[in-house]
């Protein structure tokens, strides 16, 4: 993964440089490929940004916020958050980022993140907060949007609906299985019951 001035977003406040900002998510990305979550430091990734440590501070206030921010600007995980009425139509446009992030050059450290959140309860608290969040209650959103329209059957589970595709996928990456264009359809078909 590799963070352009581009990716990094703006934050309100004094201006930054941007370069800088990159220089810091490509610092930290690289580190965590390397060693993990527990061999980055903030003195590490200065170093290896040739920044200050109180530049990094300014900015994150958390090791576990700044690996989260490199991991989301690197494999640009950005929000899509659509809501047409149509469900089907749009678990499969909030999942295809992942899908293509999964099988791209990044998997290897996308599933490299999923297992240290595992290990370290600070960063899947953080990834959580700042990245899954939202989207995990917007899905939550659609899918009880689709059970009072009565496109979904009333004792649907909502909750496991909503996590299910995600996990399909995170599953495929882990075990290394088939992730073709055609993936995303067979798991949304299988997770989303009948109307009777």
């Amino acid at each position: 993964m590799v963070i352009s001035e581009h990716d990094v977003p703006v934050r309100a406040g004094r201006p930054r440089d941007p370069a800088c900002d990159a220089a810091i998510l490509q610092a930290t990305l690289d580190l965590f490929a390397e060693h993990g979550y527990s061999g980055v430091s903030m003195d590490g990734v200065a170093a290896r940004a040739g920044v200050g440590k109180a530049t990094i501070y300014r900015r994150y206030s958390s090791k576990a916020e700044l690996v989260v921010e490199a991991v989301r600007c690197g494999a640009q995980l950005e929000d899509r958050l659509p809501d047409t009425g149509d469900l089907r139509a749009d678990l499969i446009s909030m999942m295809r980022p992942l899908l293509d992030r999964l099988r791209g050059d990044d998997a290897k450290a996308m599933v490299m993140f999923a297992v240290e959140r595992l290990r370290e309860p600070e960063l899947a608290e953080e990834f959580d907060r700042s990245v899954i969040g939202k989207k995990r209650e917007h899905i939550r959103h659609l899918v009880r949007s689709a059970i009072e329209r009565g496109d979904l059957p009333a004792d649907s589970d909502a909750d496991l609906i909503a996590e299910a595709p995600g996990a399909f996928l995170w599953h495929h990456a882990i075990y290394n299985l088939p992730m073709d264009d055609a993936l995303l359809g067979r798991i949304v078909d299988l997770v989303l019951p009948r109307p009777t």
